[in-house]
């Protein structure tokens, strides 16, 4: 499908600065993690070196990763595993990492996990190689002085993008964010089976994270022609498959465009940035033991809502490829997508208000305030103020839309 992007005016285009950071190669195959060791001599890592593995435990036992780990063994390779790994990793677990890979100096780091692991490959690798800098260090934008060490970063979730973006995100009192290119791994490798076995609501939720970072980034003021038709496509995929991932996880076709949407989102991600949703996630999830892909399902319909007065274009974009009918009036097609976006996180099960998951009301404006000074968004085509988002907080708490009505 070919994309209306009749949006952007020439003198628009003209004015936009794009910059595309993403990985050296991107593989995306099925069963190409056996193939570990040919893509490791590839960055001139060749037989006889000491390889840093950074797993999820739960991962360790999946009939591929073994194959992968005979293979490297069997071409020479010395492996070292560490499987010291959490959900929501905190600066401390890095801190450990990093003396791990210290102490065994790898020749190359490779990361095989969900996103929290995806993270705590990054920052293991160049703890590696700045060897006078400590974690804390790299909090930030652009703290990072460089990264000799290759990195490898193979996801067995389909949905955050870690595995192509210049992000990782620790949590020490809220989350911190290490933004920097030097954390862009020379290779995703994206083997959907990996994914195979995800349970549904790990289904859910990271599907819903990719669509957010889709939708997000088609948000941003930073946004382009370019990031735009990745998100699009993304978006595509997900409302098509999600579903039939969550009700049939051994549905292949399902899991494999899945997988190929979150590593497209991922890009979006990177160039664009994301605005509101990630914001207000990012602050109640931690806080209430939350996972990220779900609380970003459950933000997404309330700030569709919030951005509507200046997205009636862009959602029309989008209208297009979830297939929304084009008899309809803009503004009443803007608000099919905002509907569509609610049924599908109903249709997985996941709440769509704070008080489904223990939120006090008292707590709202702290969360407001919180959200805003954690996470500002300068790329937000809506200022962000106390007032509007707190509005936003207090919708979700209720669990109802402000003017769309779903039906």
């Amino acid at each position: 499908m070919i994309w209306n992007l009749s949006i952007y005016s020439t003198y628009d285009l003209f004015k936009r600065s794009v910059m595309l950071t993403a990985p050296r190669e991107i593989i995306f195959e099925i069963n190409s993690v056996y193939r570990m060791h040919e893509y490791l001599r590839g960055l001139g890592v060749d037989q006889g070196y000491n390889i840093a593995i950074i797993m999820d435990p739960v991962i360790k036992s999946h009939e591929n990763i073994r194959r992968m780990i005979k293979n490297l063994e069997e071409n020479k390779y010395s492996v070292e595993i560490s499987t010291d790994i959490e959900y929501e990793p905190t600066i401390s677990t890095a801190e450990r990492l990093v003396e791990f890979v210290r102490r065994i100096k790898p020749r190359a780091v490779i990361g095989i996990g969900g996103g929290s692991t995806l993270d705590l490959a990054k920052v293991t690798t160049v703890g590696l190689d700045n060897i006078d800098k400590s974690v804390r260090d790299f909090i930030g934008v652009e703290k990072i002085p460089k990264r000799i060490t290759p990195l490898i970063l193979t996801p067995t979730t389909a949905g955050t993008g870690s595995e192509v973006s210049r992000f990782a995100i620790l949590s020490e009192n809220g989350k911190k964010a290490i933004s920097s290119r030097f954390i862009i791994p020379d290779i995703a490798l994206v083997d959907p089976v990996l994914t195979y076995t995800m349970p549904p609501r790990t289904t859910a939720g990271s599907g819903l994270d990719a669509l957010s970072h889709a939708v997000e980034a088609m948000i941003s003021l930073r946004a382009s022609p370019f990031s735009d038709l990745l998100s699009l496509q993304s978006i595509e995929w997900i409302f098509r498959y999600l579903l039939r991932a969550y009700y049939n996880g051994k549905d292949e076709e399902a899991r494999y465009f899945m997988s190929l949407a979150a590593t497209t989102a991922g890009i979006p991600l990177t160039v664009s940035g994301m605005v509101l949703g990630h914001s207000i996630a990012q602050t109640f999830g931690p806080r209430y033991k939350i996972h990220h892909g779900v609380s970003c399902g459950m933000t997404l319909p309330y700030i569709l809502e919030f951005y509507l007065p200046v997205m009636i274009d862009k959602y029309n974009i989008i209208a297009d490829v979830i297939g929304i009918k084009k008899d309809l009036d803009k503004y009443s097609r803007a608000t099919e997508v905002i509907r569509s976006v609610w049924r599908l996180v109903e249709a997985l099960d996941i709440p769509l208000s704070l008080k489904e998951i223990g939120v006090s009301k008292a707590e709202l404006e702290k969360l407001a305030e919180a959200t805003l000074i954690e996470w500002p968004r300068p790329n937000s085509p809506i200022e962000l103020t106390k007032e509007r988002v707190l509005k936003v907080y207090q919708l979700m708490y209720e669990g109802t839309l402000g003017k769309v009505k779903i039906s």
